[in-house]
């Protein structure tokens, strides 16, 4: 069983109305972003650097606040628990791992939903383009 030292900081964006975590295993790392309803995972490295090409490793469209805060804090436990092998602090899959979480659970979005969630999915990267410039700066 291989071992990894895990470190976790969080923040509060009020300015941007966001919270985030960093979430490091050795030399890898994720950065899980909550906005109003929507929570994305993205890879530490690429999002501290200045390319503007970056892509979530996972990105959830929630039918409330407290249901989108409540997967945030279940989402920075599981990353904890994850192999630094895995697809988050590995070689990362490419996929588009876009869901929609509501009172029915959690499924892949598909194309008429993408339509729906299309402004939200928007404001969610802008959001996440200042937190970048944030983490920059740290």
């Amino acid at each position: 069983m291989n071992e990894s030292i895990v470190k976790i900081s969080m923040k509060d964006e009020n300015q941007l109305d966001c919270s985030y975590a960093i979430i490091t295993k050795d030399l890898s790392g994720v950065v899980i972003v909550l906005r109003k309803m929507e929570c994305g995972i993205f890879d530490y490295s690429e999002l501290r650097e200045r390319r503007n090409n970056f892509k979530y490793l996972l990105l959830k469209h929630y039918d409330s606040e407290k249901a989108a805060y409540k997967d945030f804090l279940k989402l920075i436990g599981k990353m904890c628990t994850k192999s630094k092998e895995s697809k988050y602090f590995g070689v990362h899959i490419n996929e588009d791992n876009r869901m929609i979480a509501d009172s029915f659970g959690a499924r892949m979005i598909n194309e008429d939903e993408k339509d729906v969630y299309e402004s939200r999915y928007i404001e969610f990267l802008n959001c996440i383009v200042k937190v970048k410039n944030s983490l920059i700066e740290l």
